[in-house]
């Protein structure tokens, strides 16, 4: 029997192209799935639409919130509900390619130590033409297999709606995702470089709609301000070692560095610092800059936000 895939989502007045992205689904090559869709509340048909499909494919559970709780909780409440020994998160404007399910269960399969799959995406418009073939490629991303533990809690470089990760991360995403101000999708990329591997397929499995009523939307900026975050990066340090009950002695010497001028020490870390830029000539410059001369770092990025906002 093949693994039962559990497909989490999150709807909130996406009437507009909630179908789409159910009938997406529908249209899996890999068809022992369930859907999972919570309604937060919505003031459209959203709720409708789903019940309306779900009375003619029982693998469409349909649930709805009293009250709303916000996209996080809603991801919560939606992996309350799922029993599959495989999970995605399915944002409720996009459209899979028929072969998705099929690709991702088949890597995350190759080994038991393979905790997190992830694809690249298509870019489109809001009438899914294509405005970026890549996804990887338009964000500044390098996709990297392998046990990225450390680094998956500085920047996270796996979209939700990209991923299937094992129930053993589900379990955890629900201890610490209440408590935690990360985003469903970056905890679940940490949480799975600690449990194990990551690793990606080079197909580009979603067409990633983008609107002006994106929660998120492709390009959104990475965590690069350390001193800025240190504060928050600590906390969330705290609810991982409580959930994984490990030591993170690296991560903890890497966030002091940014109240501290110890060069020796900062330069020690460079990849940490590198990590955080995007995968771009300039971004790593700029990190290689803040590790070694984070006084000039300043200078520059002052600069660099007047020249923007003239």
């Amino acid at each position: 029997m093949p693994p039962l895939v559990s497909i989490a989502m999150a709807v909130y007045n996406g009437s507009r192209y909630l179908e789409d992205q159910v009938r997406s689904i529908q249209d899996q090559r890999y068809s022992h799935w369930e859907l999972v869709a919570v309604d937060d509340a919505s003031t459209d048909d959203s709720f409708q639409i789903l019940e309306r499909m779900a009375a003619s494919d029982p693998r469409i559970k349909v649930y709805r919130n009293k009250d709303n709780i916000g996209i996080v909780g809603n991801f919560v409440a939606a992996l309350r509900c799922s029993q599959g020994q495989l999970v995605c998160f399915a944002d409720q404007d996009d459209v899979w390619q028929g072969n998705k399910l099929d690709v991702l269960v088949r890597l995350i399969s190759e080994d038991p130590e393979n905790m997190l799959a992830y694809s690249d995406l298509e870019v489109c418009d809001q009438a899914l033409r294509v405005t970026h073939r890549s996804f990887w490629k338009a964000s500044g991303i390098r996709p990297r297999s392998g046990a990225w533990a450390d680094f998956s809690f500085l920047r996270n470089i796996v979209p939700g709606c990209s991923m299937m990760f094992r129930r053993e991360v589900r379990d955890l995403l629900l201890e610490v995702l209440p408590k935690s101000s990360f985003i469903h999708d970056h905890m679940a990329f940490v949480l799975a470089a600690n449990r194990g591997r990551i690793v990606f397929s080079r197909e580009r499995l979603v067409k990633y709609r983008q609107h002006a009523s994106n929660n998120i939307g492709a390009f959104y900026p990475s965590v690069a301000d350390l001193g800025r975050h240190a504060e928050q990066l600590r906390r969330e340090l705290g609810l991982l070692r409580s959930a994984l009950r490990k030591d993170f002695t690296a991560l903890d010497r890497f966030l002091d560095l940014s109240s501290r001028k110890d060069f020796f020490s900062r330069v020690s870390f460079l990849r940490y610092y590198l990590w955080l830029r995007k995968d771009s000539i300039t971004d790593k410059i700029l990190g290689f800059w803040e590790c070694l001369a984070p006084g000039f770092y300043q200078y520059c990025r002052r600069g660099l936000h007047a020249h923007r906002t003239v």
